[in-house]
């Protein structure tokens, strides 16, 4: 069974075709403040290893 149709924007005009591939520029809303990814330190690897050590040692202290 054949999938693919050959006519699917036919009914397109040339015009629509150019408003809907059209490039709009993005805008962010009002009030948005964009503050800096926060960047992963040593210390953030050490916190996780930490933590870890925990969870491991009270799965095992029955």
């Amino acid at each position: 069974m054949k999938k693919q149709s050959h006519n699917l924007f036919k009914t397109i005009s040339a015009e629509q075709v150019e408003n809907l591939t059209s490039v709009v520029k993005e805008t962010l809303a009002e009030g948005f403040n964009y503050s800096k990814p926060k960047v992963f330190t040593a210390a953030d690897l050490w916190n996780i290893q930490r933590q870890g050590k925990s969870r491991i040692q009270r799965r095992f202290s029955f």
